[in-house]
């Protein structure tokens, strides 16, 4: 009965063992392969881009991206990029988008967070906002939000009087019955 508890527990200290020794491994591996490639080279894959037909985004110009969920502003740098690569897949077979990014709840936190870090030399977050302004993306602001949160509109970065509107959610149906297609990145 001791003999193969003890075989178990053998084993099991070689598996724990192996795993330290690999990792010894991989921290000792040269980086040389990431310092020897210049910064501004192009990642590979491993696969070509793949081609894409002039009418594959067909039906998909009009889009309204429903944010409301709380984060940093990393985690709305990810969905504001999500945004950017959805204009960019378009323009790239001539097709312009229609983009709205309707924001309620939580999702204020994505204008409010721009406000706060806007004068950080670092911060990537009113730039990008800017940046999709210029393409024509729109930001649209729940004022139930405002209300029930207690937000000014002057915490909010760059926001417009015109881009209030009553409600997020019935925006967001409103936009969907006018043949808007619905993402939540």
């Amino acid at each position: 009965m001791l003999k193969p508890i003890m075989m178990g527990l053998l084993i099991a200290a070689s598996s724990v063992t192996s795993i330290a020794w690999a990792d010894d491994a991989k921290a000792e591996a040269p980086k040389a392969d990431a310092a020897a490639a210049p910064a501004d080279a192009k990642f590979d894959p491993g696969v070509p881009a793949p081609k894409v037909a002039d009418d594959y985004y067909a039906g998909a110009e009009k889009v309204v991206f429903h944010v409301s969920v709380d984060g940093d502003e990393k985690k709305y740098m990810g969905i504001l990029g999500n945004v950017g690569n959805y204009v960019k897949a378009l323009d790239a077979t001539g097709k312009k988008t229609d983009a709205i990014i309707v924001m309620n709840g939580d999702g204020l936190g994505l204008l409010t967070t721009a406000k706060q870090v806007e004068m950080n030399a670092d911060a990537k977050l009113p730039a990008k906002i800017a940046e999709l302004k210029e393409k024509g993306v729109k930001f649209e602001v729940c004022y139930n939000t405002l209300i029930g949160r207690k937000i000014k509109f002057a915490d909010l970065y760059e926001a417009k009087p015109e881009d209030v509107i009553p409600s997020g959610v019935a925006e967001v149906g409103r936009l969907q019955a006018q043949g808007y297609q619905l993402l939540k990145p």
